[in-house]
């Protein structure tokens, strides 16, 4: 299905990977009520094999579910577009590249916070482009759980966004201003890096480090181990995913920052929902559960109530 809408690709920045693809479904929207649901993906901050075309199998699923019931399905859905971010990514030691050789647009040496900054780039782009302001989701898989989370956690206070938009801005401002989306949604996600690492023998190291660099700068990054408060920042909806399957990232990644965001922000908006399937990257290959708390999300956000989401 993903296959049938009209798909653009569009650059945010000068590098290659400074692109987001953009999949219409009703982009025209003249209700205004319909959502954006913007995904990041995931792979580490390096796979450069993972990249926003990844996002096609879960748009697939979720405008599938969607016209199960309904023949029209542009029409009722409650989805105006799909976005998928691409970003720069860090090195891998399975693709090396020759710095003296690679043009820097294409060069894959980027270290935190490049990786969060271009999705900041990639979403106020999309904004100024669009229009469609905080109406969206925003969803991540794995590294791109971590990035959804990081860019709630490094966002202005609440408070100085409100004072800001009674002033006049500078170009610079407006360049870089993002709307922050009504929810976010990570599943399978990195937020405790230190905690996940040691759990795992060690073996994260070596990626962890070439895209933040040492361990001694970890917790620092970590959403989990963020040293604000997070409803200073943020007042919409807070979700996260875990399949029991999943054999790359466990279940105390998801208790952990599901404790950390009910400290911080009111208990009913954030909803742990520990039902997805399949393994770490099966949850986005078959897509069908998480899909479906999408669609629960956007029931939420239309005042559905929790549509069924919990642990």
């Amino acid at each position: 299905m993903a296959e049938s809408l009209k798909y653009s690709v569009e650059q945010y920045g000068s590098h290659e990977l400074q692109r987001v693809g953009v999949w219409d479904l009703d982009l025209a929207d003249h209700t205004k009520t319909k959502y954006w649901i913007v995904y990041i993906h995931g792979g580490a901050w390096r796979d450069p094999r993972i990249t926003h075309e990844t996002f096609a199998p879960l748009i697939t699923r979720l405008v599938n579910i969607n016209s199960d019931d309904d023949d029209d399905a542009s029409s009722s859905s409650p989805i105006a577009a799909f976005a998928s971010v691409d970003y720069r990514l860090s090195p891998h030691p399975d693709f090396p590249q020759d710095p003296a050789a690679t043009p820097p647009e294409q060069l894959r040496n980027a270290r935190h916070p490049d990786h969060l900054n271009d999705v900041r780039a990639a979403l106020a782009f999309l904004q100024r482009r669009y229009g469609f302001a905080d109406r969206y989701v925003l969803l991540g898989h794995s590294a791109g759980g971590t990035l959804a989370y990081q860019l709630l956690g490094t966002a202005p206070p609440l408070e100085s966004r409100s004072n800001s938009n009674s002033r006049e801005k500078s170009c610079e401002e407006v360049e870089v201003e993002v709307e922050l989306p009504r929810a976010v949604f990570g599943f399978e996600g990195i937020y405790d890096f230190t905690g996940l690492n040691a759990r795992f023998g060690g073996s994260y190291a070596g990626f962890l480090t070439a895209a933040f660099g040492g361990p001694e700068k970890w917790d620092a990054a970590a959403p989990m181990k963020y040293a604000g408060r997070y409803g200073d920042r943020f007042a919409g909806l807070a979700v996260l995913g875990q399949s029991p399957d999943d054999e790359l990232v466990d279940e105390p990644e998801a208790d952990g920052m599901a404790e950390r965001l009910r400290g911080d922000l009111d208990a009913e908006k954030v909803l742990l929902v520990k039902d997805l399937e399949g393994t770490h990257n099966e949850t986005w290959e078959n897509g069908t559960a998480v899909a479906r708390t999408v669609l629960r999300i956007l029931r939420i956000l239309q005042g559905g109530g929790k549509g069924g989401i919990g642990e």
